[in-house]
């Protein structure tokens, strides 16, 4: 039936052709304008077919809702962008009060205390710049991606941290070299650094003379994205794997809780995700990925 025909049923002065336009819009509520059905509703004086042309809306109104609401997909990349402009903005306001603040206690502190160098004060304004670097982290992660092909081997090679702390693991890269990706090879180093640095700071409470744990570093690309997994055989994350992407969330004393929430704000600002998946025996494994087709459009 189609609308022109509906709207002639219902100013039918016939019951039968009423009755006929009303099972018709129980069928399918949104073959009219919802004003046109609650004139039909208004205007009917047989309580039985009054009854269906009020069903009819009540269906009317629940499809309507479920219109209303984006697909899943949507609403993420919604939330997503907003999530990465709020960080950006926060941590800028931040980083623009505490660089000068910390800097100014840290010049009236050493003049004014006795044996700086060895008080607890000092320790603790350090203490303090750790944090701030750890928001600077989150900072440059919340960018808008800046689009260009490079091979994703040595990018990722390269995020292995300075310090020696990492010779205490046996760290394994086995991803495809050469590899041609397309993204913000920025963005990509914050979340493998991030989340490579916490893979090694869980292995190392399980090491010893004669264990070293190993972390995996693999990467690679389907159809639809890119990829990049980090399997390590550390500690693991006690607690809700989705709660340990939130700021602040650490079971490691004198952590800042950045690290992860960095990772998945670089991500998201590729419009990409970050998963933490615990291992069935021990550690976790850190999954990034973000879109291929999607970003091939807009370079």
């Amino acid at each position: 039936m189609t609308a022109e025909q509906f709207k002639a049923l219902i100013a039918s002065r016939r019951t039968s052709d009423r009755r006929l336009a009303a099972r018709a819009a129980l069928a399918n509520p949104c073959l009219v304008d919802r004003s046109i059905l609650e004139g039909a509703f208004y205007r009917e004086t047989v309580p039985q077919i009054r009854e269906q042309f009020g069903a009819a809306l009540d269906a009317s109104t629940v499809a309507d809702a479920v219109q209303d609401e984006p697909p899943e997909k949507e609403a993420r990349a919604i939330y997503d962008e907003a999530h990465v402009r709020a960080t950006r903005e926060v941590t800028e306001r931040v980083l623009h009060q505490l660089n000068p603040l910390i800097g100014d206690i840290e010049q009236a502190a050493s003049s004014e205390v006795a044996e700086f160098d060895e008080s607890a004060t000092k320790s603790r304004i350090l203490q303090i710049k750790l944090q701030i670097e750890a928001i600077t982290k989150l900072y440059h992660a919340a960018k808008p991606a800046k689009l260009e092909e490079f091979d994703l081997a040595p990018a990722v090679k390269n995020c292995l941290p300075n310090d020696l702390e990492h010779e205490r693991c046996t760290i394994n890269f086995i991803g495809e070299t050469p590899m041609l990706a397309l993204g913000d090879q920025s963005l990509i180093s914050i979340a493998v650094t991030c989340g490579l640095r916490n893979a090694i700071e869980a292995c190392i409470p399980v090491a010893a003379e004669n264990f070293r744990p190993q972390i995996v570093i693999n990467w690679g690309a389907t159809d639809k994205e890119y990829w990049i997994s980090i399997i390590d055989e550390g500690v693991g994350f006690r607690g809700a794997a989705a709660g340990a992407f939130e700021l602040g969330a650490t079971t490691k004393t004198g952590h800042s809780g950045n690290g992860l929430a960095t990772v998945r704000t670089a991500m998201q600002s590729l419009s990409g995700l970050a998963e933490l998946v615990p291992q069935k025996d021990r550690g976790c494994g850190l999954h990034l990925s973000w879109p291929k087709r999607e970003l091939e459009k807009r370079a």
